[in-house]
């Protein structure tokens, strides 16, 4: 593991540093939008979910188109395009006083996270040619990400600026260094795999490639509805809270988050380790099992029992630590040399389901409870499982052929 993580270079680690810092500041805010979006605009659970899938949609549905282009006109100018409008999106939240611009600003920040993260992964398998050297790279990304995601509320609620509006300030400042530092090294550093200009990488081609590749397309649905139970726990838990009445909301909720970033900071690494000899879907499946345990644990959970919803948010996040990861490799694994910007970018469709997430999780709690959330969650992992298995020996193309 040491040895991979020493083959990095210095794009590799730009990107893992710069991720860690700016979730960092960004998950001091970020997960309280929906109170801001209650206690400023009086949105109530249906309208807050409505709103947040609608940000979500566009960003992820535009990173199909992104990743594509990538292929086309390469992956660092897209990312420092995605970096300036991340600038101007956080800057615009941190300062916006009417629905409208809070939506448009929400909408253009969804939009240049995507242009960031999709090609940034792309980038950095671009960089390397080993392939243990490659998923290493992978896992510590996320793993810093986690890292940042589970500090940030921690660290917020301790200085006082914890789901504040001006806290986006801070992000869109973090992201500005971001944006300096990546000028500086995409010029000092190239990629070992330029764009192939001379293979075809229009939409024409990639869609017809995609026709073909049943395993892929079933892995992208299953990461569908993967991501719309586990985003319960973001916009779903935090309302499921509040409409349980629980008292010192923000610090119990930013506790349940750094539960979720501490989880993976000490287990992602030791399971790494424990499951290296298990097949990357078969792992994949392992933590979908977890999803159901957690989801369970937090239907049957009164909300006033805080150890109940620290156990199940560990659960879940223990079924994170070995899915999230795995479901980055599988992308890299599957994805064509010519044409790996366009499988990140297709992958990240699966995180439509984020975009529901708030919709589906906003109705349920409106109509129906916590309960019957919860219950819809783990109903809905257990098909996530059954279309991970089936991917196993779906049907894929020949990319050589496809090619020629």
């Amino acid at each position: 593991m040491f040895n991979a993580i020493k083959q990095f270079n210095k794009t590799v680690w730009l990107i893992i540093i710069s991720t860690f810092a700016a979730r960092f500041t960004f998950f001091m805010i970020w997960p309280f939008m929906a109170l801001i979006l209650y206690e400023k605009f009086e949105l109530n659970e249906l309208e807050i979910g409505g709103f947040l899938a609608v940000a979500v949609f566009i960003g992820i549905a535009c990173g199909f188109v992104v990743g594509n282009i990538s292929d086309r006109v390469g992956r660092r100018k897209i990312i420092l395009l995605g970096l300036v409008f991340q600038v101007i999106s956080l800057s615009l939240l941190g300062m916006a006083q009417s629905l409208e611009l809070m939506l448009g600003a929400t909408v253009l920040q969804s939009i240049a996270r995507t242009m960031t993260e999709n090609p940034g992964k792309a980038l950095m398998t671009d960089m390397m040619k080993d392939r243990e050297v490659k998923d290493m790279a992978l896992h510590m990304r996320y793993y810093m990400l986690n890292v940042g995601a589970a500090l940030g509320p921690v660290a917020g609620v301790y200085i006082g600026i914890t789901g504040q509006q001006t806290t986006f300030f801070v992000a869109a400042s973090m992201y500005a260094l971001y944006l300096g530092a990546a000028g500086i090294v995409f010029n000092i550093e190239k990629p070992l795999k330029r764009t192939k200009m001379a293979t075809d990488q229009s939409f024409k081609a990639l869609f017809s490639l995609l026709r073909q590749d049943h395993s892929f397309l079933l892995f992208v649905f299953a990461s569908f509805l993967a991501f719309i139970t586990y985003a319960q726990i973001d916009t779903g838990l935090l309302q499921y809270l509040r409409q349980q009445g629980i008292e010192n909301l923000r610090t119990l909720f930013a506790q349940l988050i750094f539960i979720n970033g501490l989880t993976i900071i000490i287990f992602q690494f030791p399971m790494l380790k424990w499951l290296k000899n298990v097949q990357p879907l078969n792992r994949a499946i392992i933590g979908v099992v977890m999803f159901f345990i957690a989801h369970l644990t937090f239907a049957f959970t009164p909300a006033t029992q805080v150890w109940g919803l620290m156990l199940a948010m560990f659960i879940l996040s223990f079924g994170e630590v070995i899915l999230f990861p795995t479901m980055s490799i599988l992308v890299d694994r599957m994805a064509p040399e010519h044409l790996k910007g366009s499988y990140f970018g297709a992958a990240a469709l699966g995180g439509l389901g984020f975009s529901a997430a708030p919709l589906v999780g906003g109705y349920l709690l409106y109509e129906y409870g916590g309960f019957t959330l919860w219950t819809s969650m783990a109903a809905i992992t257990i098909l996530v499982g059954i279309l991970l298995y089936i991917a196993q020996t779906a049907k894929r193309p020949d990319i050589a052929a496809v090619k020629d």
